[in-house]
């Protein structure tokens, strides 16, 4: 004699069922949750650092007018109050030279208490100011 259909069939090996599928849904949910916690908690961490660190003349940054990564770089130092200083190779004759005599290929060039980073990443800047100490007045004029 063949089995008789159940009234609410049980799913079969390799499909989820409404349970499985909001069981899913859930875990998807609170990784993603904690995910975008984590970040903004290392956000939070690097922003601290960077502006208990940052003093007047210890940032420098190398720009163009149309350089997308300036402008991003450009936000976030401004956005979190972090005190540097612009050196646009567009309009500055100076800064263009000083720019070329470093031979660098391209834009944002940073200058971090006399070290020099090519790009913008928030994490390395807030580590290059935590493990470089402050320049003195002599070393600072000497290194630019």
């Amino acid at each position: 004699m063949p089995p008789t259909p159940s009234a609410s069939p049980e799913p079969t090996h390799g499909s989820l069922g409404r349970r499985g599928w909001v069981s899913l849904i859930v875990v998807l949910a609170s990784v993603t949750a904690l995910s975008q916690g984590w970040s903004w908690w290392r956000e939070r961490g690097i922003v601290r650092t960077v502006k208990a660190e940052a003093a007047a003349g210890d940032i420098e940054m190398f720009t163009t007018l149309t350089c997308p990564y300036c402008a991003q770089a450009r936000y976030w130092l401004d956005r979190h109050a972090v005190p540097w200083q612009e050196c646009n190779v567009d309009t500055s004759a100076t800064c263009r030279d000083r720019f070329e005599a470093k031979g660098a290929p391209g834009v944002p060039l940073m200058h971090v208490r006399g070290e020099w980073q090519l790009g913008f990443d928030a994490s390395r800047l807030a580590r290059t100011l935590s493990a470089t100490p402050r320049p003195s007045a002599s070393t600072a004029s000497a290194a630019r």
